[in-house]
């Protein structure tokens, strides 16, 4: 059986701040700093294809406010 690993929840995490809109118009998404740069840049592309459905302000959560 493989062992489990257990996380060290006092590390703090390692993300990536990445711009998924336009140079004119940023709108960031803070993904994890785990992949490699093949995963990171596929994993970008996605959330810049459908960044309309993906909130990064309280504002743009429907019923949340």
């Amino acid at each position: 059986m493989p062992e489990l690993e257990i996380p060290d929840i006092m590390k703090p995490l390692k993300t990536k701040k990445m711009n998924i809109g336009s140079e004119k118009e940023p709108k960031f998404a803070i993904i994890g700093d785990y992949w490699d740069e093949e995963t990171v840049s596929k994993v970008t592309k996605l959330l810049h294809e459908y960044e309309e459905l993906f909130p990064t302000k309280f504002l743009e959560m429907k019923g949340i406010i």
